[in-house]
């Protein structure tokens, strides 16, 4: 995986730790060092060659994995920014918009400074080097060791071993949420959230959307505007760029406000299991007159081998049913583009907030609209005692203090960078993403009034399902044909839970066909039971309950593959890097026949 790797302390050289990353051929890595202190990025080199900066002056190592998309609007230069990170580091990144990862090492005043964009849109792993603290929390550390990926970070464990909570996390959101990971005593960095390391080790959001909300009058306008920006900033970063088309109206929207801006771009459409939008992506491309690839399977590479390598590229942090397109993400993918555009308009998210009243509880609305798994099955399936329910009160906990539904936003925003915007790692490993994460868009989106949230569709309406207003009102001010092309099936009613739209109901179909693959190939068969006889006996996992999760996967009861997903995933990490036995931590699922 591209990404970036660092330490402040220790004698481990970047070329170590980017060895224990995922390695395509063609990535290169650039790194600097002074001292002990060292830093680095493996980046796709010339296909993507405006992301990515290692930059090392006056005592300070710096790196950003991604972009800072409005950098030249705040006319910083390279040395301004990571300056300003050194001496005042909550000011200055309050002010940068992504998407990126970074890290700035002061070896002047012994400190490091990490920090997320304010979406999410890259992991930042950390592991504390020579800590002192105890189960209340890190004491004094001789340093902090940092990477976008676990493997490199393994090593920093004496007695490496996995989560509990972390994994309770993962099967009841499908991905692991908040400041834990899968790799017990390393810590991951939630969005718009910075570390710094001075003796001691703190974090700390230093950005959040106003806990207000905005009248409805105007609103439409002035999302439009934020987004029309932050959009022109991420598309001006990449010179041969591609719109990536799940099978939603926000890609239409993005193309219709990419025209306006006149940007060349290609468009590329992905069927995923809810059917993708490959007619959509095809008639905006004949709007642009611009070329249009629909994504296509390899029948050489099977699904087993797509799989391996999500649960690489994502260190099992996300259930890897989640990632659209497998197998052709893992390896056709860059083949048709070099970087990816994602439309991210989210005018669907979370839209079950506009119907919170006043003494609802965020916490019970997250749970209910954000969770795959009820809390009870998550429970049955975990040996230790840790309580699932504790993730949502630390999520919302960790979001905008003020009304309900503007909790319950801030919060649904970090449960999806948790899971969406965590799958496009998988994506990254092939090509550049670019990812919209600008702190006035997002503020306007999650202070998005209740009447635009939620509504009734006109039987004439074209756009999508009609939910919510929001969206119609976006597609009349564009005014353009592409704006009003009808999406597919993703363009669905998103008021829904995620439960529900996970499969967790009758009549859902997200994990039918992993759930009809497992019945028909027998490779992907084999695959499947001999990872979940393995995690069954695998801490913290209650072996009985895991059990039974498989038998009635065998006997086709189950309907969504989301826990399977989330299993087989991490049985498949924890024997890379976990495990003691050499043999053991060598199998791959390619050997699985």
């Amino acid at each position: 995986m591209t990404g970036l790797i660092g330490r402040s302390a220790g004698d481990t050289e970047p070329e170590e730790m980017a060895d224990a990353m995922v390695r395509e051929d063609w990535y290169e890595l650039e790194s600097a060092s002074e001292g002990a202190a060292a830093v680095g990025v493996l980046e796709h080199g010339t296909r993507d060659p405006d992301a990515n900066v290692v930059w090392r002056g006056d005592g300070i190592l710096g790196v950003v994995y991604g972009v800072v998309s409005n950098r030249d609007r705040l006319a910083l230069s390279w040395g301004d920014l990571f300056r300003g990170i050194a001496d005042d580091s909550r000011e200055t990144l309050a002010r940068l918009d992504g998407p990126f990862a970074l890290a700035c090492v002061d070896t002047r005043a012994g400190a490091v400074h990490l920090a997320t964009d304010k979406a999410g849109s890259r992991p930042l792993y950390y592991a504390p080097v020579g800590d002192t603290g105890g189960a209340d929390g890190p004491g004094e550390v001789d340093g902090v060791a940092f990477a976008s990926e676990l493997g490199p970070l393994v090593a920093e464990r004496a007695d490496p071993t996995l989560d509990p909570r972390a994994v309770g996390d993962l099967l009841l959101f499908g991905g692991v949420v908040g400041e834990r990971t899968v790799l017990e005593g390393v810590g991951s960095l939630p969005p718009a959230t910075r570390l710094t390391v001075d003796d001691g080790l703190s974090t700390e959001r230093y950005w959040e959307p106003a806990a207000e909300g905005l009248a409805p009058s105007g609103y439409p306008d002035r999302w439009l505007a934020d987004y029309r920006r932050a959009l022109a900033d991420v598309a001006t970063t990449a010179r041969d760029r591609t719109l990536w088309f799940p099978g939603d109206a926000d890609s239409r929207i993005a193309a219709a406000v990419l025209a306006d801006q006149s940007s060349p771009i290609r468009t590329l459409a992905c069927a995923s299991h809810s059917g993708g939008d490959r007619e959509t992506a095809a008639r905006v491309a004949t709007n642009f007159e611009t070329p249009n690839a629909g994504i296509h399977g390899d029948p050489g590479r099977h699904l087993v081998d797509a799989v391996a390598d999500a649960v690489a590229a994502t260190d099992a942090m996300v259930a890897w049913s989640a990632v659209d397109a497998l197998p052709y993400v893992t390896d056709g993918l860059h083949e048709d583009a070099d970087v990816l555009v994602h439309g991210d308009a989210a005018l669907d998210a979370a839209t079950w907030a506009g119907a919170i009243g006043a003494d609802d509880s965020a916490a019970s609305a997250l749970y209910e609209h954000e969770s795959v798994l009820p809390a009870d099955t998550v429970r049955d399936l975990l040996a230790a005692d840790a309580d699932p329910l504790d993730a949502v009160d630390a999520v919302v906990a960790n979001s905008v203090d003020g009304p309900a539904e503007r909790t319950a936003v801030d919060a649904a925003a970090q449960v999806r960078a948790a899971t969406e915007l965590r799958t496009r790692a998988v994506q990254r490993g092939q090509v550049g993403t670019r990812t919209l994460a600008s702190g006035s868009l997002l503020d306007t989106a999650a202070r998005m009034p209740a009447a635009h949230r939620v509504g009734t569709r006109p039987i004439s309406a074209p756009v999508g399902a009609g939910t919510p207003p929001i969206r119609r009102a976006v597609a009349e001010r564009l005014g353009s044909d592409l704006a009003v092309i009808p999406t597919g099936p993703g363009g669905a009613d998103s008021t829904a839970s995620r439960r529900e739209a996970s499969g967790d109901e009758p009549g859902a179909t997200a994990g039918d066909a992993y759930a009809r693959r497992y019945a028909t190939d027998d490779r992907f068969r084999r695959f499947v039971d001999d990872l979940l006889d393995g995690v069954a006996e695998r801490a913290p996992l209650d072996a009985d309950a895991v059990s039974a999760l498989h038998e009635r996967l065998a006997a086709r009861e189950l309907s969504t593959f989301a826990p399977v997903a989330a299993l087989t995933g991490l049985e498949l990490w924890a024997r890379r890097h976990l495990d003691d036995d050499t043999a053991a931590r060598g199998r791959s699922a390619v050997e699985v026949r």
